[in-house]
């Protein structure tokens, strides 16, 4: 599958520029460009949402990596519905996290009762992938809500923010009138992360973004957190 014509005449433009498109660029990304994300966002996730959100990132997997380097202590536990993608236990390790599966039922929707009784005092995030990757299923808007109400309980019982961070480099590959319901609208402390690796084809040129909900608690304690962590851990990201 080949990218869009007009993103390889866009490519080829932005290669041959001279005019700064290549030099240093502030560890979020252009300006611009992270403008341009959050008007997008907006409109996808329903919540008002502005540049200062936005991080741009080297693809989906720089975005998990950068928020678990800011929000990771190390023995802190990371919870992810299993079946899922097979890199999670290496992202957390980097980070000195401990990745800790939980099953889902046999439509691979979430088991909320499993999922309560995984989460302990040393659980940080949980780690979702929707559409997901192998099986494809997609959380409904209630167990995302159902999801939320379970994390600012358990936030409360342990006295520290659990956060859930959203894996969505699937989200516009839906078919049959399906929707990705809105992960910022059913709980604040939460991170997005994606790329367009998989919906224009492009996963060599490492083009992705994270985006932080605007009414996280720690809102610009992680922002400045992960903008740091994008230059520390090495990620150039594409102008």
């Amino acid at each position: 599958i080949s990218a869009p014509e007009c993103f390889d005449k866009t490519l080829a433009e932005t290669a041959c520029s001279c005019s700064g498109e290549h030099g240093y660029m502030p560890n979020t990304g252009y300006p611009h460009v992270r403008r341009a994300v959050a008007r997008y966002v907006t409109e996808e996730q329903g919540v008002p949402v502005d540049e200062n959100d936005i991080i741009m990132t080297c693809g989906a997997s720089g975005a998990l990596n950068v928020a678990l380097k800011t929000l990771l202590d190390p023995g802190d536990e990371v919870l992810t519905p299993v079946p899922c993608f097979v890199e999670y236990g290496f992202y957390a390790d980097n980070h000195g996290g401990v990745l800790t599966t939980v099953p889902t039922h046999a439509d691979f929707t979430l088991d909320m009762a499993r999922l309560e009784k995984a989460i302990s005092a040393r659980t940080k995030v949980v780690l979702i992938n929707s559409p997901n990757n192998p099986t494809g299923q997609i959380y409904s808007r209630e167990s995302l809500h159902d999801l939320g109400e379970l994390l600012r309980r358990k936030s409360a019982q342990f006295d520290h923010t659990i956060y859930l961070v959203s894996d969505e480099p699937y989200r516009k590959i839906v078919f049959d009138g399906h929707q990705v319901p809105s992960l910022f609208e059913c709980y604040a402390e939460s991170i997005i992360g994606t790329s367009y690796s998989k919906d224009i084809s492009i996963p060599g040129e490492r083009i992705g973004y994270a985006a932080v909900n605007p009414e996280a608690r720690y809102h610009d304690d992680v922002l400045n957190g992960m903008a740091l962590a994008n230059r520390i851990l090495g990620f150039v990201n594409a102008p």
